[in-house]
């Protein structure tokens, strides 16, 4: 026994003496003695027993059952009412103060005893029923997704609050009203009305539905998705239903910011270089399969980096706005024009012939130079370099059609700028140009002679307290003859363009699985190492050999694959999404999880990463390294974390470069860094030695 205190409340002296001497007898603490049914208000209000003993015919203006009732309703105590009348009106009148007992008098011992005990167990379980309604209450009013209840004839019979916003009406409104009466749901790409399914189809499963239009009680269509289930009692027949309605409004705009953002430069509003190579290889494959012609501009604006550089970012954006306003002054509205970098511009002239493009271009270089920009006394001419190649069916790929282009721009620029210069496959000036590749050459040979070294970069959780495993990504290096360290910036675009990524992938593969696995050997059974994260090339990522590659070193190496994340750019998961899309799930069905890399520099619609199952999101680092400055990338880089959270996807941001960023970042929720200011490249050897001094200490 707990030692529960009971209030007495009677108004012959001699029975409550009587009564406090029984209570104690049993081991319970009588707290108080009243007589009046204000007194027993008063002392329950001060010293809160556990259970009220109340006579109901009281001296005094309040009688023992108004008492009892306000000692329920505000204190929540349990009362037993212990009197001598049983007449029906004294119990119709008791019942509305809900009391846990009424016993009459004379009573037996015993009885009492009883009564006392059951109550106060009863009373508990109570408590514990309130608690749980309470929890269950906070969590329906609390979370994210619309909750509504029906019975089993389909009545409403609850709204949580986020099912009041989103169908527009009250809990009051909705209670009792047939759900088909205020639920409206339509197939957001057909309109037609959604059917849920009926109570006795469902069973035990969960109805699923996406893409949906909830119109509320104003008319308004609202985006959700949600589910629908069935409430079963403990026999397990259908009492009801539960429908959860998520609103994704905001992640539909999310999305089509982030689709927007991702395919059009931020400056000058004109496609990005992604979207710009998606449309020119369809344009490729169209002309080589219907023999029709196209033409690609290439253009340079001149001197650029020395007025950017000089005069500042500022004239240099303006320049950059002028020549977009020229350029579409000049196009066709058929005509696709992007910015490819810093001062490249491409524009795609679909069915265009050779005389017709170079008409534009003439054009457009004229236009370019009678265009001026002030910047305080000075006046700058837009001088432009422009290269023109023709799209045919001897049209190879996208690389080989921008490569000419770029060649063709590349020798307008080395004879001295400001003119157009249309790419010819025999001339000697491109002949010349293309000898000048000599990276073809020099990275066989550093591939035959293993020229290459394994560096990495740490990849760490941002928050303090944050128990997520460390990373960390595998770079590389290439040794000359002259045993010097050459940066992956000057010989990969080489590699990518005379498709020597795939050997170079395979090297890096198979030496970092080699790597890990002697290093395995020399630690502790049970001691943990970092995750590997392996970039993959697009060419990789193409070629159908490259599983049974990655299998094959796993397998001779003995390298668990659970150690290893392999990291895709956006654009070349985009650009082969059947293949990449396979090659993910072989490799995650191996234990290896999947990153994708550079997001947001090209992503043209978030549906392309709902059907790609990957584990970690890197976003681009050209948002993060200035996000401490620039609003427009701290949005952008907020807008993908949260795009990625919603997905259930980890988050890394790239070129986390200073304090200030990182700070940003934690502030935003990034799950993880990748940067100088969180450790710069080293020598893989170098991660080697740490891990083993650990071991030592």
């Amino acid at each position: 026994m707990n030692k529960e205190t009971i209030l007495v409340v009677e108004d012959e002296r001699i029975i409550a003496i009587d009564l406090q001497r029984r209570l104690e007898r049993f081991g319970y603490i009588v707290c108080g003695l009243a007589a009046t049914g204000e007194a027993a208000i008063k002392r329950a209000t001060e010293q809160l027993p556990d259970i009220v003993i109340m006579d109901i015919m009281l001296t005094g203006e309040i009688d023992g059952i108004e008492a009892a009732k306000y000692i329920k309703e505000k204190l929540h105590i349990p009362v037993i009412f212990l009197t001598a009348y049983s007449d029906e009106k004294t119990l119709e009148r008791a019942k509305e103060a809900e009391p846990f007992g009424y016993i009459l008098k004379p009573f037996k011992e015993k009885e009492l005893y009883t009564t006392i005990d059951i109550a106060l167990y009863k009373h508990s379980i109570d408590k514990q029923l309130r608690k749980q309604e309470r929890l269950f209450s906070a969590i329906l009013h609390n979370i994210g997704d619309g909750i509504i209840a029906t019975d089993r004839n389909n009545i409403v019979q609850f709204l949580n609050p986020i099912a009041q916003e989103i169908t527009g009406y009250t809990e009051e409104e909705a209670k009792g009203q047939p759900l088909t009466s205020l639920l409206k749901i339509l197939d957001e790409k057909t309109e037609n009305p959604l059917a849920l399914p009926e109570l006795d189809s469902l069973n035990e499963e969960t109805y699923y539905f996406t893409e949906a239009l909830v119109i509320n009680k104003n008319g308004i269509p609202v985006h959700t998705q949600g589910t629908v289930s069935n409430i079963h009692d403990k026999d397990k027949s259908v009492e009801g239903q539960v429908i959860a309605i998520r609103d994704t409004t905001e992640m539909r705009r999310l999305s089509e910011t982030i689709s927007y953002q991702a395919s059009h430069d931020t400056l000058t509003g004109l496609a990005n270089r992604e979207e710009f190579s998606n449309r020119l290889s369809l344009l490729i494959e169209n002309a080589r399969a219907s023999s029709s012609q196209h033409a690609l501009i290439y253009l340079d604006i001149d001197q650029f980096k020395v007025i950017n550089d000089t005069c500042g970012h500022a004239v240099g954006d303006e320049m950059l706005l002028e020549a977009t306003n020229v350029i579409k002054s000049v196009v066709r509205s058929s005509d696709l024009c992007a910015r490819l970098g810093g001062d490249e511009f491409g524009i795609i002239l679909e069915h265009c012939v050779l005389e017709k493009a170079l008409f534009i271009a003439q054009r457009l270089h004229t236009r370019l130079n009678e265009s001026k920009v002030a910047w305080q006394e000075n006046l700058f001419t837009i001088s432009s370099s422009i290269g023109l190649v023709m799209i045919n069916e001897q049209s190879v790929d996208l690389s080989s059609v921008l490569a000419a282009a770029d060649d063709a721009c590349y020798v307008a620029k080395d004879e001295g700028g400001n003119r157009i210069r249309i790419y010819e496959t025999t001339g000697n000036l491109f002949l010349k140009r293309r000898g000048e590749m000599q990276w073809i050459a020099r990275l066989t040979k550093a591939l035959e002679e293993h020229r290459f070294k394994l560096f990495y970069q740490p990849i760490l959780p941002l928050k303090r307290h944050n128990h997520l495993p460390k990373k960390l990504e595998i770079l590389i290096r290439m040794v000359d003859e002259n045993n010097e360290i050459i940066m992956p910036a000057d010989f990969i675009p080489a590699a990518e363009r005379y498709n020597l990524m795939p050997a170079i992938d395979r090297w890096v593969i198979q030496h970092t699985l080699e790597f890990y696995r002697d290093l395995l050997e020399k630690l502790p059974s049970g001691r943990e190492m970092d995750l590997f994260c392996i970039n993959l090339s697009a060419s990789s990522l193409a070629d159908e050999r490259c599983f049974e590659f990655i299998k094959q070193q796993f397998t001779a190496t003995g390298a668990p694959p659970s150690g290893f994340c392999f990291e895709i750019t956006e654009t070349a998961a985009i650009s082969n999404m059947a293949v990449a899309s396979k090659l993910i799930h072989e490799l995650k069905e191996l234990g290896s999880t999947f990153a994708l890399d550079d997001f947001g520099s090209g992503f043209s619609s978030f549906n392309y990463l709902k059907n790609l199952p990957i584990d970690y999101l890197k976003i681009d680092g050209s948002f993060v390294k200035d996000m401490d400055k620039d609003s427009v990338n701290r949005a952008m880089v907020e807008a993908i974390n949260n795009l990625g959270h919603v997905m259930g996807i980890t988050t890394i941001a790239e070129f986390v470069s200073t304090q200030e960023v990182k700070e940003r970042l934690i502030t935003i929720g990034v799950d993880f860094g990748q940067g100088y200011e969180l450790g710069k490249p080293k020598d893989i050897t170098h991660y080697k030695e740490h891990l083993l001094s650990k071991v030592l200490e």
